[in-house]
Parts: C-alpha cells; structure tokens; sequence
C-alpha cells in the first residue's frame, strides 16, 4: 500500500511533552496536494493553526500543553477520512507537571485500519474506506508483527502501555490475556484513574494509559477484543524472558 507519511513512517513519530511546555510544530508539505496537522493536545483556533498548507510551503505553530493525556494528531484536510487512511496521524503523550511515576518499562501502540487497494502500490481504497470494513487492523502500523516478533518482557516487572486508537474508522478494545490493568487512565490523564480494569475501550482518536505486570513466566497475548479486527492483525505477544514453548492467539 502507498501509504502518506508525518516523516517517513506510519504512525508518525511518538510526540512526549510536560504540561507548561510550549510544543513547535512546522509542517513542509513536499507532495502535490494541500496537508496540515491537527493536535489533539491543543487548545487552539483550528483555522489559524491547522489550515492547509499549500505544496511547497512550509507553515509553523505553537501551544502550550495544558492538559495531561495520550493525545492523537493527524492530517486534517478534508476530506480528513482519506488523508488519515493513507497514514497521516500520530500519538503525542502529555504528561503531568513533574512528569509520570517510574516503572521498569513502557510501550507505545497505536491502533490503526487499513483499507487496501487490489492493485498493489495504490493508496486507501476509497470504497472500502467509505464501507467502513477495513482489510487490515494493526498496532504500529503491520498486521500482527509482534505476533511474529513477541515483545520480551520481564515477570513481575512494571509495563506501562500507552495506547491510541487512531481509526479512522474502528475502534479499540485493548486487553491483555494473562493479567488484570492495575490502574488504567481514561483518555492518559491521571484525573480520571481507574482500577482493576479488564479492558480499554477506545473510541477513533481516544487514547488512554494502563500500567500492569506480568505474574508468571509465559507468554501473554494482547490484542483488541473485538476479534473481527483481532483476526485482521490487531493481536501481539509478550513473552518474558524465562518463557518455556509457543503460542498463537
């Protein structure tokens, strides 16, 4: 899939900023069609700071960050639907004044769907995007890659997940078999902490933190659980290091 890009990846790069930090954002658009950035994380005028920028221009903003959470940004030119699909958005975490308490380890996944075109090398097929029912859902971007790529983890270890549910269409239902969140934020912002939690559940653009460990050595699936979009990809692995044997989820 021809894919749009914030750099050369997709998702963009992970932004982690502080409340009271001013974030500078520039935006060089070297394509032939206008672009822009939308941050979540700003309290801004949308039309002076998130326009378009014309090919070949290069156009700078900033903000401050007033608000602590797991934020989403992406392309908001319309139509907004098809510049997302093509891979335009990121994850920005915004952490408290004073930053966020330390753990052993922290994981950043941003979900995404993929509507793909039957010739290869194309862009977001358009009718499939508009039907809403994506060919492929993944974290970071590759169907099931830490399926085949398990992430090593410590047991017993503190594992900090951030998560973003980008879309532009489905939504998240993070679980990690095996465990139980000790604590989750809705949204990333310590003011609305949970406990216990089973489940994220992410609408398109919502984010949200948990923090967990891992009780035993074995392996540990994590995937969205609504499994239409666990099967198309939407599924990983976390593997401590003194793990015995295989597992498929």
């Amino acid at each position: 899939m021809k894919v749009w890009t914030f750099g050369d990846r997709v998702p963009g790069p992970v932004v982690r900023v502080r409340v009271g930090d001013t974030v500078r954002a520039s935006i060089t658009n070297k394509t032939k069609m206008p672009h822009s950035i939308d941050f979540h994380a700003a309290r801004i005028a949308p039309n002076r700071a998130f326009r378009d920028v014309a090919p070949g221009e290069t156009f700078g903003f900033e903000f401050e960050a007033t608000t602590p959470g797991v934020f989403m940004y992406h392309c908001g030119t319309a139509p907004v639907v098809h510049h997302i699909a093509n891979g335009m958005y990121g994850m920005i975490i915004v952490e408290p004044e004073g930053g966020l308490a330390p753990v052993d380890r922290e994981l950043a996944f941003v979900q995404s769907d993929f509507y793909v075109s039957d010739t290869p090398g194309m862009p977001a097929d358009d009718a499939k995007l508009m039907s809403g029912i994506p060919d492929v859902v993944a974290f970071n971007g590759y169907a099931a890659q830490y399926k085949d790529t398990p992430i090593q983890v410590e047991r017993g270890e503190t594992i900090r997940a951030f998560v973003l549910a980008a879309g532009p269409n489905t939504w998240s239902a993070f679980h990690v078999v095996g465990t139980i969140f000790d604590r989750a934020w809705q949204d990333g912002n310590p003011a609305n902490e949970q406990v216990g939690n089973q489940t994220l559940n992410l609408a398109a653009s919502q984010g949200s933190i948990a923090e967990f460990r891992l009780d035993e050595e074995g392996i540990y699936p994590f995937v969205t659980h609504d499994f239409t979009n666990a099967a198309k990809g939407a599924v990983g692995l976390l593997r401590t290091s003194g793990a015995q044997g295989t597992m498929s989820h």
